[in-house]
């Protein structure tokens, strides 16, 4: 092996694990106190300055044009606001590892809305893939000792509008993406609109969080995740730049199993056999939903 595939291996693992033990870190901060609003505010910023930071090493810098300006609401709005809100909300009421396979839909929900949308055509093994993910959602609700309480159900289907948001966002953001720019900037662009819309948010709804110092375990989990999340975006662009977008879908698995086990770790949770069965069911949706037909030529 090469030394760019080594260092995309690298990358893979650091991006994998470190969205995955956030999941468990949020659950730290939110239910330690920190409102979900205030969360995104902090992880958004922090993780714009770092981007930026970045920016200006590599001499590249956001657009600002009106097609860029568009382009930062909507993917923002969705990605940063949309989804982190719900995220960050779900977590405090369902175990981390749960809502880690849910987040795990995301390739899944981005195949059925671009079916759906007439973007892909129809292939049998990605649809069987589809079908896994539901599966996988129908173990983790309808039996009764799934989850440790029938309350959480209602949360763990509010938390699907994570991956739902992500996988809308996914789908703009090549058919919407301006002429100009790379994905370090357009990707820049796009956290800063996140931090620029959450804080009137935040002081208006009272959720505004300010830190301790010297800081507690929610504030240094807060400030954790912004630094893995800042990081892990530049990580994710090099990775996609050595190795293209198919080596990089192997996050996917990272994320969820580094997620249910962060939740095992950190949490004590004791997932069922049928939540073991949902999420092997959801990494299998999601192996052959990524798996695409060779091309002939």
């Amino acid at each position: 092996m090469d030394r760019s595939r080594w260092i995309a291996l690298l990358l893979l693992f650091y991006c994998g694990l470190g969205w995955g033990a956030a999941v468990a870190i949020a659950k730290i901060a939110t239910t330690g106190g920190v409102h979900p609003l205030g969360y995104v505010f902090w992880v958004a910023i922090i993780a714009a300055l770092i981007l930026t930071f970045i920016c200006a090493v590599r001499g590249t810098w956001p657009g600002t044009s009106g097609k860029h300006i568009r382009y930062y609401i909507i993917i923002g709005g969705l990605r940063i606001v949309s989804a982190n809100v719900i995220w960050y909300t779900t977590v405090k009421y369902i175990p981390a590892g749960a809502l880690a396979v849910v987040l795990g839909l995301t390739p899944i929900f981005t195949y059925g809305i671009s079916l759906a949308m007439r973007l892909e055509n129809f292939a049998a093994l990605r649809a069987t893939g589809l079908s896994f993910g539901f599966v996988g959602v129908v173990m983790f609700v309808a039996p009764g000792e799934s989850l440790p309480d029938p309350s959480m159900i209602p949360w763990l289907f509010f938390g699907l509008g994570a991956p739902l948001t992500y996988a809308l966002a996914n789908i703009l953001i090549d058919r919407l993406r301006p002429a100009t720019g790379n994905t370090l900037s357009h990707t820049t662009g796009m956290v800063w609109f996140g931090a620029v819309f959450m804080l009137p948010v935040c002081l208006l709804a009272g959720a505004f969080h300010i830190p301790d110092f010297p800081p507690s375990i929610p504030d240094i989990a807060v400030f954790g995740h912004a630094i893995i999340s800042g990081f892990a975006f530049f990580a994710l662009f090099e990775m996609i730049r050595l190795s293209g977008p198919t080596f990089a879908s192997q996050l996917n698995y990272i994320v969820t199993l580094t997620g249910v086990l962060s939740g095992i770790l950190f949490f004590d949770e004791a997932p069922t056999l049928w939540v073991w069965a949902g999420t092997a069911c959801v990494l299998g949706g999601v192996a052959l939903v990524d798996k695409r037909p060779a091309r002939n030529g």
